[in-house]
């Protein structure tokens, strides 16, 4: 397993995130032009919309060290729903009061955007590799804002800050605990940042 892979599971922090096709695009070509943004631009941005991994909570999380974001598949099959829709972001903000242009060069960031979208800034994805079959026990997790609560990961929550702790034994605890690992991206400052 590569250096990334074998960080990013064993941080004390993370973001899990849970990833489908998004308006059109398969994950495949998504992934593929991330990476090509990061090799010339030196980062990208990850469109999401989650209250339980808004930009000031990813930045709380990433000032104790180097953080990830864990892609995985959903519980089920359709469990993500595919976004459809397709709008442009144009410019970024760190606290929603000073906004700056998005980097030249940038492939199109898109996504729904509204007052609740915000983007994951990544200066590295890995994609793993089929054949390797990396799997993420989510009750190795808990919210990284309520740390005695375990995740929750549902629809239009899809993103969110995690803390490694054991909740095998909450009574909250998600019934299905075991996802496979679709890629890792390491978060770069600023992190979270808002977007329009």
């Amino acid at each position: 397993m590569n250096e990334p892979l074998v960080e990013a599971l064993s941080s004390h922090a993370c973001l899990v995130s849970v990833i489908g096709e998004h308006a059109g695009e398969g994950m495949d070509k998504i992934f593929e032009r991330k990476k090509d943004d990061i090799g010339r631009i030196g980062k990208t941005f990850w469109v999401i919309r989650s209250p339980k991994a808004n930009p000031a909570q990813v930045q709380e999380m990433c000032k104790n060290g180097t953080a990830y974001v864990i892609f995985v598949d959903p519980a089920t099959k359709g469990g993500a729903r595919p976004a459809v829709t397709n709008n442009h972001v144009s410019c970024f903000s760190i606290d929603r009061k000073e906004w700056c242009p998005l980097p030249d060069g940038i492939s199109p960031v898109t996504g729904k955007i509204d007052s609740l979208t915000s983007a994951l800034v990544l200066d590295m994805l890995t994609v793993v590799p089929t054949k390797e079959m990396l799997v993420l026990d989510l009750w190795s997790y808990a919210d990284f804002q309520y740390q005695s609560m375990p995740l929750k990961l549902i629809q239009g929550c899809s993103t969110i800050c995690a803390f490694r702790k054991d909740m095998t034994h909450h009574e909250d605890r998600l019934k299905s605990r075991i996802r496979n690992v679709i890629a890792i991206g390491k978060l770069a400052d600023p992190y979270g940042v808002w977007v329009k």
